[in-house]
């Protein structure tokens, strides 16, 4: 039976049901009066008589728009590289009528009504991280025990629709590398570039395979000099990456001149877009996109000889099949001179 405690307090008094059952976690709430904490009560005793644990009052009175904004009030998403990423997700997903729907009645036919309404504007694969999205602002309010969801917010799901959800088949990855001559014409239309960091950003990124943003921040106490290995900080992945360096990538970061801001090329991510494309258009390269530089020394570093494993220090891929579905495209013919 239900336990009613009442307690006084200097502005207001209220009323603590606590419901105990063998074989369940005790289920405590407080209420402003006793006939809501007793008919609480009860309605939790008939649930336990069912073998319910969850009180999804809470959950009926919330909708997927008050998590949104919830979750990023309470800065849940902070601790992850792309947070900036996510609250741009928030911003357009708030103007889907998805956003007015009930957390309780949330089902496959509401998702499914939202991926037809994103698809007339987005690609399959930015659906799915929406989806993904949705799933992780419910799994951040709930604490799945068994089949019933104990929420962190007071809210309560039976289950998660999202999980039960098919996601869309995505497209085939990129597969865009420097073919032919065109590495040699962009380094000699970057030679040309008024901007005199572009070209070293270039092969030196084509020498090791490093991203953009790590490359942007790339400082002078980075590089072991002595190791000939450079330290790449708080990458994507969210750990620091050693990484060892060609003699030529060394050579380029020798002729740099070391700046007052220790960085190694001072060049923001918009203005590094801008003479990168002068260059694409003076080479008459088309098709190419400054990431596509990754793939393409990915690509190069295996067809040196290098093994899996070693590419991946290179590279920071902690999953191999993202390295060699999304990042790898071997020349067939440069193999074949291995062939024999």
């Amino acid at each position: 039976m239900a336990t009613i405690f009442k307690r006084k307090r200097k502005s207001k008094t209220t009323y603590r049901c606590t419901v105990r059952r063998r074989g369940f976690k005790t289920i405590t709430k407080s209420f402003n009066s006793k006939p809501d904490a007793i008919k609480w009560g009860r309605e939790m005793e008939r649930n336990l008589d069912r073998g319910i644990s969850a009180d999804f009052s809470e959950s009926g009175r919330v909708m997927i728009g008050d998590l949104m904004k919830r979750y990023l009030k309470e800065n849940k998403h902070k601790h992850k590289k792309g947070w900036r990423t996510e609250e741009y997700t928030v911003g357009s997903m708030l103007k889907d009528p998805i956003t007015d729907v009930n957390l309780l009645s949330l089902g496959s036919k509401d998702i499914a009504e939202f991926r037809d309404r994103r698809l007339e504007v987005v690609s399959p694969t930015t659906f799915n991280k929406n989806l993904s999205f949705i799933n992780v602002v419910i799994n951040v309010v709930i604490n799945v025990v068994i089949d019933i969801a104990i929420i962190d917010w007071g809210y309560a799901l039976p289950f998660n629709p999202c999980k039960q959800f098919k996601r869309l088949r995505e497209p085939y990855p990129r597969n865009r590398r420097l073919e032919g001559d065109e590495e040699k014409r962009l380094i000699e239309a970057s030679a040309l570039s008024d901007n005199i960091y572009l070209k070293p950003m270039i092969q030196f990124s084509i020498e090791t395979a490093i991203r953009q943003g790590e490359l942007l921040k790339l400082t002078h106490r980075q590089i072991n000099w002595n190791d000939r290995t450079m330290t790449l900080l708080d990458t994507k992945n969210g750990e620091d990456r050693v990484v060892p360096l060609s003699e030529k990538a060394y050579l380029i970061l020798k002729t740099q001149i070391r700046r007052l801001d220790d960085k190694m090329f001072p060049m923001t991510k918009d203005s590094l877009k801008f003479w990168f494309k002068q260059a694409k258009r003076r080479a008459k390269i088309e098709g190419f996109r400054w990431h596509d530089i990754r793939r393409h020394a990915c690509s190069m570093l295996f067809e040196k000889g290098l093994s899996v494993p070693e590419v991946q220090l290179m590279s920071g891929h902690k999953d191999p099949k993202i390295l060699l579905n999304t990042y790898t495209k071997l020349d067939p013919r440069k193999l074949v001179k291995k062939l024999g």
